[in-house]
C-alpha cells in the first residue's frame, strides 16, 4: 500500500485536527455519563497521536509503518461510529437491545486487527466483508435514528461517515492510500458534530 499523496506536513495537520477534535469533544462530557462516546474520543485521539508519530519518526521503517497505518485505518473505520451510535441510542431508547447491538463491531474489529498484524492484509476477504457490513449497518442505523428524532445534526454525522467510507474507496481507486486522509478528516468532523450534539443535550437540561 503506497503512502498518501499528501506530504508530511498535511498528514501532520490532518492528525493534529483529529487530535484537537477528539480532545475538545471529550472535554464536554464525563466518562460516567457518556462512556461509549468518551471511549470513541479516546480511541480517536490515540489513533491521531500514533499517526503523528508515524509521520514524524516513520522514515526507514516501512513495514512497521504500513502495519500501523492499516491498524489505524481499521480502528478509525470500525470504532468511533458504533460507539457514538450506542451513545445516541442510549439517549433515545435507554439501555435497550437495539442500543447494545451496536457492540457487535468488536468481532469485525478483532478480525481486521488480526488481518493487519498477522496476515499483512493478505487473504482478508471475510474480514473486509464483515467490516463493510458493520460500517454500512451503522450508517443505516444512524440515518434511521436521525429520521426518527428529526435531528439534522445526526443526519450530517451520517452523511460524513458515508462520504468517508465510500468517498475513501473512490479516492483510493485514483491514488491508493489517499483514503487515509479522508478518513482522518472525516472522523475529526464526525466528533466535532457530536460535540454539537452534546451541547444541544446540555441546553435541553
Amino acid at each position: 500500500m503506497s503512502e498518501p499523496i499528501s506530504g508530511r506536513g498535511l498528514r501532520c495537520a490532518y492528525n493534529g485536527l483529529l487530535l484537537y477534535s477528539a480532545y475538545s469533544t471529550v472535554k464536554k462530557m464525563h466518562l460516567a455519563e457518556h462512556p461509549c462516546a468518551y471511549s470513541a474520543c479516546i480511541v480517536s485521539g490515540t489513533v491521531a497521536v500514533l499517526g503523528l508519530l508515524r509521520v514524524i519518526f516513520g522514515s526507514g521503517h516501512s513495514d512497521e509503518c504500513r502495519k500501523l497505518r492499516d491498524v489505524n485505518q481499521g480502528v478509525l473505520e470500525l470504532v468511533p461510529l458504533p460507539l457514538v451510535n450506542m451513545e445516541l441510542y442510549i439517549r433515545s431508547t435507554g439501555v435497550s437491545p437495539l442500543a447494545l447491538s451496536h457492540a457487535i463491531f468488536v468481532l469485525p474489529l478483532v478480525g481486521d486487527l488480526c488481518c493487519s498484524i498477522v496476515k499483512e492484509r493478505r487473504q482478508c476477504d471475510i474480514s473486509e466483508c464483515l467490516k463493510d457490513l458493520t460500517v454500512l449497518g451503522n450508517i443505516v442505523s444512524l440515518a434511521y435514528l436521525a429520521h426518527v428524532e428529526e435531528n439534522f445534526i445526526y443526519m450530517r454525522m451520517m452523511l460524513v461517515m458515508a462520504v468517508m467510507k465510500y468517498g475513501g474507496v473512490l479516492v483510493d481507486s485514483i491514488h491508493e492510500g489517499t483514503g487515509e486522509d479522508l478518513q482522518v478528516c472525516g472522523t475529526a468532523l464526525f466528533l466535532h458534530l457530536f460535540g454539537r450534539v452534546l451541547r444541544e443535550w446540555k441546553d435541553k437540561m
